[in-house]
């Protein structure tokens, strides 16, 4: 997957973000938004509050395929965490490999339709 956005030379990110076009997904059993994705992690906004919520601590995402109709499970750690805007950046774990490419898929075909 290739992107035509250059990263900012100040980002302490180390892969390109890209756009979550709010995509739906879980974190745990509360509701949430992709605001933005890499092939290392994700922003999420929750329906609720994000103030119980620490850095380092491990959550699981739920990804629902619309194609499938099946969902995914993968493990996350939170870096970030914004309780102004109930805004959490976090890094898919190592057992996490191929959700940045299930995740991928998801919004080529969400976008196809």
């Amino acid at each position: 997957m290739t992107s035509t956005t250059e990263p900012l030379s100040n980002d302490r990110r180390e892969a390109v973000r890209q756009p979550g076009e709010a995509y739906p997904i879980r974190v745990g059993r509360e509701a949430a938004r992709l605001v933005d994705w890499s092939g290392k992690g994700l922003g999420l906004q929750l329906r609720g509050g994000v103030d119980t919520l620490a850095p380092g601590q491990t959550l699981t995402v739920s990804i629902h395929s619309e194609v499938t109709n099946g969902v995914a499970l993968f493990p996350i750690v939170v870096r970030r965490v914004d309780v102004d805007r109930r805004v959490i950046g976090a890094d898919f774990l190592d057992e996490a490999e191929d959700a940045a490419d299930f995740l991928a898929c998801l919004l080529a075909m969400s976008d196809a339709r």
